[in-house]
């Protein structure tokens, strides 16, 4: 590296006292762009997008590129996962879907996977209000795909979705975004998950954990995340 400069600064979870342990975890959005969706919805193209977890906590940043080339930090979605402590996080490369994808590693043996969209309509595309409206909680049906049919966990989980708009930095357009939990993975050892990453082309999911043992995790064709394999320690 030859040259750097800080482009932005912020505390996303607050400053937490000496001695304390926030696992903070930080994922960049790889791609070279957001997904068609968010783009479609009036996200700029050259935005970064960043996933921020801490305890049980996620954060979704937005980087928005300015006229000047700075780039200013704009967070757009607060997930309270309502889980265990996550130890890892990590959002799935790709942009020709019209979602996003982020899994994590939890401290009770447990993957999850959440999904983030971020449908519009012309209402919200001509809100030319000025104040962000105000941060609201949806309740959806439980999902049948959000479950681990190898361990037999039953698709019932308990799922909501928060939305929370936004003003773009550049701009008087509104984003609007929204999270559920679609698939909880346990690991068959009940141990802590620590580590969890998705394949270059966000095809599979790999973690793994205290055991030594490495899961894979893949969709099926009816979109639920099922067990492909794991490999275990010699």
């Amino acid at each position: 590296m030859i040259s750097w400069k800080e482009l932005d600064a912020m505390y996303p979870f607050g400053q937490y006292s000496r001695g304390s342990e926030p696992t903070f975890r930080l994922s960049f959005h790889k791609s070279e762009r957001p997904n068609h969706s968010a783009i479609s919805a009036g996200l700029d193209p050259r935005t970064l997008s960043i996933a921020l977890s801490a305890n049980n906590l996620i954060k979704i940043i937005r980087a928005f590129k300015l006229d000047d080339g700075a780039y200013q930090l704009n967070e757009v979605l607060e997930m309270n996962t309502h889980a265990v402590v996550i130890n890892d996080i990590a959002w799935a490369p790709g942009c020709v879907h019209m979602r996003d994808l982020i899994a994590t590693a939890c401290d009770d043996g447990c993957t999850r996977v959440f999904e983030v969209t971020t449908p519009h309509n012309k209402r919200l595309m001509a809100s030319s209000s000025g104040e962000s409206p105000p941060l609201s909680l949806n309740k959806q049906d439980s999902l049948g795909s959000g479950y681990n049919t190898k361990s037999g966990i039953g698709a019932g989980l308990e799922n909501a979705s928060k939305v929370k708009d936004f003003k773009r930095g550049t701009g008087t357009q509104w984003i609007r975004h929204e999270w559920k939990e679609v698939a909880k993975l346990a690991h068959r050892e009940s141990l802590p998950a620590w580590r969890v990453q998705w394949l270059y082309d966000g095809s599979a999911l790999a973690s793994t954990g205290d055991s030594g043992t490495l899961h894979i995790w893949k969709q099926n064709f009816n979109g639920q995340f099922v067990e492909f394999a794991e490999t275990a320690l010699v």
